[in-house]
């Protein structure tokens, strides 16, 4: 009879634990994974950019923020210093239960753009953002201008080089293949602020 009830108890305790497990799992934040970025994020001192134009020492590329209980991520760009405040963009990144995708919205305010796509994680740390660019017709800017319509879409891979700096890569999609972007063959850096 003892062991009768041991076993039950084994049983029980096993169902208690299967169910903490898949408890535990179905609070996991998707969200964490980016958390590597969280802060304030801007070109480094030694960057051609900041030689041409000093004031862009105080550009922000990534300024993510925790939402409330990190179930989004505020994200906005923009010249922030002690004198200036100039945002740029501001945007949302939150998690889609359904596509089970990690989703981003930003809008670039002066020039009407429009950014949607999402975060994909790559490995520990290095995540690439696919998104379409939206522009406004007749927008005079637009990237490859060759190419017909007024959206653009784009792939950026950040790849962290340390714990305070990263790499990142910029391509458009040109004729059915990915298609460096930016500056003349040379990824964009961006460290901690």
């Amino acid at each position: 009879m003892k062991k009768y009830y041991l076993n039950i108890l084994f049983i029980i305790l096993g169902l208690f634990l299967c169910v903490q497990k898949l408890t535990a799992q179905s609070l996991e934040n998707p969200l964490e994974k980016l958390s590597y970025y969280i802060g304030v994020w801007g070109p480094p001192n030694n960057d051609p950019m900041i030689k041409r134009d000093p004031k862009m020492i105080n550009l922000k590329v990534i300024d993510f923020q925790w939402g409330a209980f990190k179930r989004v991520i505020l994200s906005r760009t923009g010249l922030f210093s002690n004198d200036t405040n100039q945002v740029f963009s501001e945007g949302i990144i939150s998690y889609n239960p359904n596509t089970k995708k990690i989703v981003w919205l930003e809008y670039q305010i002066e020039n009407e753009i429009l950014f949607e796509g999402e975060y994909i994680v790559l490995e520990e740390n290095k995540i690439q953002r696919v998104y379409t660019v939206y522009y406004a017709e007749d927008y005079p800017n637009i990237p490859l201008p060759e190419l017909p319509g007024w959206t653009r879409k784009f792939r950026e891979t950040l790849t962290p080089t340390s714990n305070n700096n990263i790499d990142w890569l910029t391509e458009v999609w040109v004729n059915g293949k990915w298609i460096r972007h930016g500056r003349k063959g040379v990824d964009f850096k961006a460290e901690r602020r």
